[in-house]
C-alpha cells in the first residue's frame, strides 16, 4: 500500500480523505494536539484496523471526535449540566470529556466500557472533514502504540508509511500534547489525563477545585504507565543532579534536555523552553529528533513542581518508565 500525502492547500484533499474514511480506510488527520489515526466510528471493520496497524490492545479505548456538540446525544447519555459550561469555554479545543455511552456505540470504541471519551478538535482542516462526513470519527494518535505521539505529517510517515491509506497534512500541531481528559461520570469532575488544557483554566471556569487522578484502572487513552516512549532510553533528573553528570558516566551517545542555565561543557545538551506551553509544543518533536540523531539515552531535566507543568511531568514519567 502506498500512503498518500494530501496537502491542506491542495484543492480536493478533504474530499479525498472523506471518501477514504467512508470506504472504511484509515486516514491520519491533523488536530491542534497531535495527529490522529482516523476511522469511521460507525464502521467496526475500520475501527479494528486501527488496533491492528498501531499494535494497540483492543481493551484500550479510543477517543471519539465530533464536529459539533449538537451530535453529542447520538453518542452519550446522562449528560451532566457542567458539560455545557466546559464546552462553551473549551470546545473546539484540547479537551476530552468522559461520559456515559449511548447503547448504540460500538464496544470496540470503548474497550467494553460503558463510558465514552469525546472531544471536538479545533484544527480547521479536521473540522471541515468532520462536517463533510457528518458523522463521528475515532482517532487515537497516529503512531505505533506506546511510542512518541506525532506532531507532524513526517512523524506519521516515520511510523505508519505504507500501513495506512493517507495522511491529511495540516502542518505542525499547535499544542503538541494530547487533550486533557475530564471524567464527568461522577458528581465531581476529575482529570484522568493532563494535557493541552491546563488545570487552572478548568478550575477557573467551573469555580471549584478539580481532582487529578491518575487511575490506571480507568479505561481512557494514554493512562498506561509506559507510554509516549522514544527508541532511546529516557531518564529524568532533578536540577541539583546535573552538576554530577559527565560524558564518561552517561556514554557518548547521550543528550541532556536542559531547562536551567547551568555549565554543562562536558556533556551534549539541547535547550528546552522555560515556558510550559512552549515546552509542550516541542516535547514530542524533540524526542523524535533525538531518535533521528541516533542518541541512545535522553536525560531530561525535570521542570518545576507547579500545576502548569503537570502534563509535562506526566509525559516525562511515562516516557522514562521501565519494566522491572
Amino acid at each position: 500500500m502506498k500512503t498518500l500525502v494530501l496537502s491542506e492547500i491542495e484543492i480536493g484533499s478533504i474530499n479525498v480523505a472523506s471518501q477514504l474514511l467512508s470506504d472504511g480506510e484509515l486516514v491520519a488527520i491533523p488536530t491542534e494536539t497531535v495527529y490522529g489515526l482516523a476511522a469511521d466510528a460507525t464502521n467496526r471493520s475500520a475501527i479494528n484496523k486501527i488496533f491492528a496497524v498501531k499494535g494497540r490492545p483492543k481493551n484500550h479505548p479510543l477517543i471519539l471526535h465530533l464536529a459539533s456538540i449538537d451530535q453529542l446525544s447520538d453518542w452519550a447519555i446522562e449528560i451532566p449540566s457542567n458539560l455545557s459550561i466546559l464546552a462553551t469555554h473549551f470546545w473546539p479545543g484540547p479537551m476530552s470529556l468522559l461520559l456515559k455511552k449511548h447503547p448504540n456505540v460500538l464496544n470496540e470504541i470503548t474497550g467494553g466500557s460503558d463510558k465514552i471519551c469525546i472531544r471536538i478538535p479545533s484544527h480547521p482542516i479536521t473540522l471541515s472533514l468532520l462536517r463533510m462526513l457528518n458523522k463521528g470519527i475515532v482517532a487515537p494518535s497516529a503512531n505505533l502504540f506506546g511510542r512518541v505521539s506525532p506532531t507532524s505529517a513526517k512523524h506519521v510517515l516515520d511510523d505508519l508509511d505504507g500501513k495506512i491509506s493517507a495522511i491529511l497534512d495540516g502542518g505542525q500541531c499547535e499544542v503538541g500534547l494530547e487533550s486533557t481528559i475530564i471524567d464527568l461520570t461522577e458528581k465531581k469532575p476529575t482529570i484522568l489525563r493532563p494535557g493541552g488544557l491546563s488545570l487552572l483554566e478548568i478550575e477557573k471556569v467551573l469555580n471549584e477545585k478539580i481532582i487529578v487522578n491518575s487511575n490506571l484502572n480507568e479505561k481512557v487513552s494514554g493512562n498506561l504507565i509506559n507510554h509516549y516512549q522514544p527508541k532511546a532510553l529516557v531518564h529524568s533528573i532533578k536540577t541539583s543532579e546535573i552538576e554530577n553528570l559527565t560524558e564518561d558516566l552517561l556514554g557518548a551517545k547521550s543528550v541532556l534536555l536542559l531547562l536551567s542555565d547551568i555549565n554543562t561543557d562536558n556533556i551534549q545538551t539541547y535547550s528546552m523552553p522555560s515556558d510550559p506551553y512552549k515546552y509542550g509544543q516541542i516535547l514530542y518533536s524533540t524526542l523524535r529528533l533525538m531518535d533521528d540523531r541516533n542518541f541512545e539515552k535522553i536525560i531530561i531535566e525535570l521542570p518545576p513542581e507547579k500545576s502548569d507543568w503537570y502534563a509535562i511531568h506526566d509525559r516525562i514519567k511515562k516516557a522514562s518508565f521501565k519494566e522491572l
